[in-house]
């Protein structure tokens, strides 16, 4: 019977104080955004130097490929092979630099938001974005996926919320 008797008295609330760990566990996330935010505009690195390379390739092969395709027989205004070679080089040129640009664009827009989250980590600001934000880096594996479950755990934590501002007592 002993287990339900509390040795707290009646009326006190119990309020974990952030502490030094808290401060040093959110600046660690901080640079820990910092740096996966380097990483996601390194990703961009390599597509650009393919898709430039693919790029090249299909500007020096344009005359070589089409004549080497020839006459495709395809009924005229209907199916993907309808047009001349030179139309259809034409359009995987457009769909390689879209691909490009929209893979680049995303690193950089991660990379941004990853520098807005690592910012507002350490001014202690918009905790549900940072909070959120955390669980959308659980996709990024590997290192987004170590950095969000780290995220989510510290941010959860009741006294690193008060250091958000958000005053969530036991009552």
């Amino acid at each position: 019977m002993g287990w339900l008797h509390s040795t707290i008295p009646p009326g006190v609330c119990l309020i974990e104080e952030p502490n030094a760990e808290d401060r040093e566990h959110l600046s660690a996330l901080s640079i820990g955004h910092f740096i996966l935010a380097g990483i996601s505009l390194l990703g961009a690195a390599p597509v650009l130097f393919y898709g430039a390379a693919g790029a090249k390739l299909l500007e020096e092969l344009g005359g070589d490929l089409t004549m080497a395709m020839g006459d495709l027989p395809s009924q005229p205004g209907a199916g993907p092979l309808a047009g001349s070679p030179d139309a259809m080089l034409q359009e995987l040129g457009t769909l390689l630099t879209v691909g490009i640009v929209s893979w680049v664009a995303v690193s950089v827009l991660a990379a941004i938001h990853l520098v807005v989250v690592g910012v507002m980590i350490r001014r202690r600001g918009w905790w549900t974005f940072c909070y959120l934000t955390g669980w959308g880096e659980c996709l990024m594996f590997p290192f987004g996926t170590i950095l969000g479950i780290f995220t989510i755990i510290v941010l959860g934590r009741p006294s690193v919320k008060r250091l958000f501002g958000l005053d969530h007592t036991l009552r």
